[in-house]
């Protein structure tokens, strides 16, 4: 609730500003009509609920195209909690609107439907994939399909959020605090052992569990650094049992019986765990760029006031193998087959990958524009914002495959269990081998679905 706050004065603040994207544009996506005639008609755009008032947020954001264009932009509102079986209906039917949102993990099983356009032949309208970071564009792909099924149209990336003045009164250094695995644990600990921290009221971290549907998000970051990954290099098979997946997963579970670890966190959502930080719970959590867009907002009234004067963002600490990874998620755009009016439709989503429509919308829903110059023109802002563009940058997502929502479920079942067991809620006793166990039966689940999904 309180992350949606942002958009009822930002719209206002947006209401001037908007009108100069129709005339400023961007070099590369000026050229909106290049040879024939221009198209007109109207187009039909799904959204989902990016925001208290979405429909009228968005008809905001596309009502210079009209006025330039001539084209007539109908927004239709279909509800997260539907929109799966909405969007995949229509591809199948082939009775849907002109062009859709849709989650960037959703995409490969909705461009495996074979409902949606390839537009790899038209994405140099927009800078192809050198306007995106790898981990964005990524999310455009079908493993094993040559084509390009949709277009970035905002970014989420995880990043450290800490209190600066805790980490004072620790005697941390913010600059190393979190640069690796190492100093990341050592920092929860003096946050632990000099006070600032009391784990009663206060905890050096907090995580959601499986109550959260991001919470494999959360715990794949440490995988990656460890060398793991959630499937081998073609998707074939789960990895998620190697030797290396289970050292990411353990060093994020060991911080729960060493009382590094919030263990009430473990019951909440992601959006309850972010209230903690911001209601002064917690002096480090790992959250999404729209927590920044709140800090200055007065009347979110989760934050008390010493945790909203001394927030600070740094990227994910280095792992074993010398990388730092963090999930990049967001939501894309995609173009349905049965368009009527195709032409029109990819004029829309140019107007939508130009830089300064994506910066006005990311800006909006309190999101990272999709495209690479915006974003880094958003690092520019503060150390805060620089370090969500640098996270960006070396952000990763899953595997782009048709089944990957199935894997992710079954992993984030498998990942409660053991952080509940590592905070002596779960059955039997927190070990290595009980890490094992449970990761042995995720790749067991995975393997199964992919099997069958294959077949």
């Amino acid at each position: 609730m309180n992350r949606l706050v942002i958009v009822i004065v930002a719209v206002a603040v947006l209401a001037v500003g908007i009108w100069a994207i129709a005339s400023a544009g961007d070099d590369d996506t000026d050229n909106a009509s290049a040879g024939g005639g221009k198209p007109s008609g109207s187009v039909r755009l799904w959204v989902m609920n990016n925001g208290p008032d979405p429909v009228a947020d968005t008809e905001k954001i596309v009502k210079p195209f009209e006025t330039e264009s001539g084209i007539d932009v109908k927004v239709q509102l279909v509800g997260w909690d539907v929109q799966f079986d909405r969007i995949r209906n229509a591809a199948v039917s082939g009775e849907g609107p002109d062009v859709t949102q849709a989650g960037t993990t959703q995409v490969p099983f909705f461009a495996a439907l074979g409902g949606f356009e390839d537009i790899n032949n038209r994405v140099s309208d927009i800078g192809g994939d050198g306007a995106y970071a790898p981990g964005v564009w990524q999310t455009t792909q079908l493993q094993g399909d040559d084509g390009t099924f949709a277009v970035p149209w905002f970014t989420e990336a995880r990043a450290i959020y800490y209190r600066k003045d805790l980490l004072e009164k620790a005697g941390v250094d913010p600059a190393t605090a979190f640069e690796d695995w190492d100093s990341f644990k050592a920092t929860l600990e003096k946050l632990k052992s000099s006070g600032a921290v009391d784990n009663k009221d206060t905890y050096a971290f907090g995580s959601p569990g499986k109550a959260a549907f991001d919470l494999v998000h959360h715990v794949m970051p440490f995988v990656w650094d460890a060398g793991g990954a959630e499937l081998n290099e073609d998707a074939t098979e789960s990895t998620i049992a190697t030797t290396e997946a289970q050292e990411g997963v353990k060093f994020v579970a060991d911080l729960l019986p060493e009382g590094l670890y919030d263990p009430t966190a473990l019951e909440k959502d992601g959006t309850q765990v972010e209230e903690s930080f911001k209601g002064g719970r917690l002096a480090v959590w790992i959250g999404g760029p729209w927590v920044l867009a709140t800090v200055v907002r007065e009347d979110d009234d989760a934050w008390t006031d010493e945790a909203r004067a001394n927030v600070g963002v740094a990227p994910m600490p280095a792992g074993p193998t010398g990388e730092a990874y963090t999930f990049v998620g967001g939501s894309n755009l995609m173009m349905f087959k049965s368009s009527k009016n195709k032409e029109a439709a990819w004029e829309l989503m140019k107007f939508l990958s130009q830089d300064n429509t994506q910066t006005a919308y990311a800006d909006l829903m309190g999101m990272f524009p999709a495209r690479l110059a915006p974003q880094e023109a958003a690092g520019e802002k503060d150390d805060n914002y620089a370090s969500f563009a640098e996270a960006i940058k070396e952000g990763r997502t899953y595997a782009p495959i048709p089944q990957w929502g199935q894997v992710e479920t079954a992993y984030k079942n498998r990942f409660g269990n053991i952080l509940d067991t590592a905070a002596g809620h779960g059955k039997g006793d927190y070990s290595p081998e009980a890490i094992a166990k449970e990761l042995e039966e995720a790749q067991k689940e995975a393997n199964g679905l992919l099997a069958q999904d294959a077949g």
